[in-house]
């Protein structure tokens, strides 16, 4: 059995989700190979729609909720998008690549890689199902004209949404978002911080700004230093944004309270030494929170996806919303101040979030293709 993950680096979700199903398939000794889309296109196509994307989203949010809402359009319209034609360019060299290093089944966690499998099974005679995975909590634009085996979505309450929107009932499978085996395994908020090097005393406050570091961390900051009755730590995390970090590190050099901290692989352990995460709602770096069970405050960074995961962890008490930074860090303390409403919070994340969705989503497509084998 041999799989290809399709994922690509517009943010660092998407490949999150596809390392916490790579890391899966090692455990269970399985053969695959990971590649971005893009790559199957024109030379240097990948490296400039990463940077593109990512440039938008820590320069001019604005613009990509503009993008995301023209996106809703072309989907309202049933018509076949720009997207859906860019990504069918190169389907032709993605088929020759599946058939030739004989896959059996092909799994993504991004759009772009949904909408070229749905053109190679329109254009050619390729036939190796192809498994979607959804990293957000709604149905984005675009993601209702790809034609896949099966889409593996976030949770139940999302079905419905989804039906509305085209996609046919029975081949969605709510298994909950994939996310790394670590943040499940959580450590206890004394090793955890052992481990970090963080004193035990004291609250933490985490604050996240997703893998390419974006929104206005400096008036979170501001705002914890004057709210502050008490002693407290931060941590920021600043992704891959250089420039967010030495802006901090300057602007706050000799506080000692306060910790900026680069692109990690060791989010999980900085999750379980904190008392509240005040973080961005990326539908990744959510369900990783919620899977850790840390308390959470969602400040938005743009509209778009990343509302509609903001609205459905909140309305399932899950997290709290904030407008403002104000905001957010009154509901950090208040969440930091009351242990039974922190715990409430805590709770709802165990009963809607499922930790183990990797694993599920790797049972479901290796038992397709074992069962087709028998057929």
């Amino acid at each position: 059995m041999k799989l290809l993950v399709l994922s690509c680096d517009t943010g660092e979700g998407h490949n999150s989700a596809a390392r916490a199903i790579t890391e899966r398939l090692e455990r269970r000794g399985l053969d695959y190979t990971q590649a971005d889309p893009l790559s199957f296109g024109r030379k240097k196509t990948a490296g400039i729609v990463a940077a593109s994307y990512n440039g938008i989203i820590k320069k001019a949010p604005a613009a990509f909720g503009m993008i995301y809402r023209v996106g809703d359009l072309y989907s309202s319209a049933g018509l076949a998008s720009p997207i859906y034609f860019a990504n069918s360019l190169y389907a032709g060299h993605l088929e020759r690549y599946i058939t030739e290093n004989g896959f059996d089944a092909v799994i993504t966690t991004h759009l772009f890689a949904m909408e070229a499998m749905t053109a190679v099974h329109r254009k050619t005679d390729c036939r190796v199902p192809c498994y979607g995975i959804l990293t957000d909590y709604t149905c984005i634009p675009f993601f209702a004209e790809t034609k896949l085996e099966a889409y593996f979505i976030p949770h139940e309450d999302l079905r419905q949404e989804m039906v509305d929107k085209g996609m046919e009932s029975a081949r969605l499978v709510p298994t909950g978002i994939p996310v790394g085996a670590r943040f499940a395994g959580r450590l206890d908020k004394a090793a955890a911080r052992d481990r970090l090097g963080i004193p035990q005393d004291g609250p933490l406050i985490l604050i996240m700004t997703g893998g390419v570091g974006c929104g206005n961390i400096t008036d979170l900051c501001d705002e914890v230093l004057r709210q502050s009755r008490s002693a407290c730590r931060v941590c920021v995390l600043t992704g891959r944004n250089d420039e967010l970090k030495q802006q901090l590190d300057e602007r706050y050099a000799g506080l000692d309270w306060l910790q900026t901290v680069p692109f990690t692989t060791d989010v999980s352990t900085y999750m379980n030494a904190a008392d509240v995460l005040i973080s961005k709602p990326g539908g990744l770096s959510t369900t990783e929170a919620a899977v850790a069970n840390v308390p959470l405050v969602h400040i938005l960074a743009f509209s778009g996806c990343e509302t509609k995961n903001a609205e459905f962890f909140s309305q399932r008490g899950m997290s709290i919303r904030a407008d403002n930074a104000q905001a957010a860090v009154e509901t950090a303390w208040s969440l930091i101040r009351s242990p039974e409403r922190a715990e409430q919070m805590r709770q709802a994340q165990r009963r809607h979030i499922n930790p183990y969705a990797a694993r599920d989503i790797v049972a479901r497509v290796t038992g397709d293709l074992t069962a087709a084998g028998q057929e």
